[in-house]
């Protein structure tokens, strides 16, 4: 009795699992509200065919009986998380209990007292017909569902022995084979409920894997393409991480006619500094200049990469030349108050850069390496200028256009760009 009223069935499941077979007892109200109107039809047949007010009574306490299995049905709906599942369990095993024994006592009170036969053969039938209702409605619990069917059936045996009728007594012999078969179909649906349930629980567990295994392999992606994209001494982006980020602001600036800006940027005299340091040092320094440049650059869409050596570039979106040669004496007065020593043969006596500058508006005719070339020109006229400055290369009108023909021999090529020095001394 310990273990039925302990239910230990669903302790040999998952928890989940569990709470699903537990669940499907308190959603099942159909059922109840069809076993209470077969009642009730029996009380009034019953009570038309022999007076007796004693049907009405047996229908009101199994009405009382559903209502309140109905109510704990829907405390289970707003209260579930209130207490475990056992409990909710042992609640439902009450009131199958309770409704079992209303059944099986009216149908045996029916069996012993009543006159009428066909109104026994009434009974008879609907108490079948209960017994196969509640081996459905109760198999995803099989002790609820076995225990309902015997409680529901023994008295009705016995009743049947002891009515005297050869029928009823014949009945009797055929009660313990449609037992047999109630609780077949409670096996067979509480096999077919677990391996649903299961399955779904490993479908479940099977999709959290690979949720899992996404959000993991999409966070080594993650890891890997920074590591692809970025310098490994200094951490910023690299020569690829800027070409990528060059192709794709030139379309935007050819998308909505807005004009890029490119800043090259050479340490002064890095051979001799590395020469004279160190490579540790001349790595240091490195380091030192990309958090140098870094801070000065403000909006999260510009960039700074190492282009390659001693060599670094910043993409600056909607500058224009002015605004890129402003950014570029920035970095030049960064370094001036760094004040990071150079003694190896410098004319400033601190580390310095040189800073080449461009800027141009993307159209059909252009293309990034127009750009990438107007200011690798403007740094090599920085460094032929004497170093520690700024150069801005002004665009051409007909810059990446079909240029005429010079109409003199002599004549320099028109196309030509030209920079202009901005200088800070220290």
């Amino acid at each position: 009795m310990s273990r039925l009223y302990n239910l230990s069935e669903l302790n040999e499941v998952s928890p989940e699992v569990a709470g699903k077979l537990v669940e499907s007892l308190f959603r099942q109200n159909g059922s109840l509200v069809i076993g209470t109107a077969l009642f009730t039809s029996l009380g009034v047949i019953g009570l038309f065919g022999t007076g007796s007010v004693w049907y009405l009574i047996a229908a009101a306490a199994y009405t009382t009986v559903c209502i309140g299995r109905a109510w704990c049905g829907h405390l289970f709906a707003t209260r579930r998380d209130s207490v475990s599942t056992i409990v909710w369990a042992r609640r439902s095993l009450i009131g199958s209990w309770l409704s079992a024994a209303c059944w099986g006592i009216w149908s045996s009170a029916a069996i012993l007292y009543e006159h009428e036969k066909s109104l026994v053969v009434i009974v008879v039938g609907a108490q079948s017909a209960a017994v196969m209702a509640s081996a459905v409605r109760t198999c995803a619990v099989r002790t609820i569902s076995e225990s309902q069917i015997f409680i529901m059936l023994t008295p009705m045996v016995f009743a049947c022995l002891a009515s005297g009728d050869r029928y009823l007594e014949l009945f009797a012999v055929l009660i313990p084979f449609h037992a047999m078969a109630g609780l077949s179909a409670t096996r067979y649906l509480h096999a077919q409920t677990l391996q649903l349930l299961r399955g779904n629980e490993e479908k479940s567990g099977l999709v959290a894997s690979l949720e899992l295994a996404r959000q993991e392999l999409e966070s080594v992606n993650s890891h890997l393409e920074g590591l692809v994209l970025t310098d490994a001494l200094t951490g910023i982006a690299n020569r690829r991480a800027f070409d990528f980020t060059a192709a794709r602001e030139w379309r935007r600036s050819l998308r909505e006619n807005t004009t890029l800006a490119l800043l090259f940027i050479d340490v002064d005299h890095f051979k001799t500094y590395n020469d004279f340091y160190g490579h540790q040092a001349g790595d240091l320094c490195l380091q030192e200049v990309a958090a140098t440049i870094g801070s000065v650059l403000r909006r999260p869409a510009d960039l700074l990469a190492r282009y390659g050596g001693e060599e670094f570039a910043v993409i600056l979106p909607q500058t224009d030349l002015k605004g890129a040669a402003e950014i570029g004496q920035a970095v030049i007065r960064a370094f001036t108050n760094l004040g990071m020593p150079h003694d190896s043969p410098s004319s400033y006596g601190h580390l310095s850069v040189s800073i080449g500058a461009a800027a141009m508006t993307a159209n059909p005719d252009t293309s990034m390496e127009n750009l990438t070339a107007l200011a690798d020109s403007a740094l090599y006229d920085a460094k032929q200028s004497g170093r520690n400055r700024v150069c801005m290369a002004e665009t051409p009108p007909h810059f990446g256009r079909p240029q005429p023909l010079p109409s003199h021999a002599d004549e320099p090529p028109g196309g030509e760009p030209r920079a202009t020095e901005v200088r800070l001394r220290a």
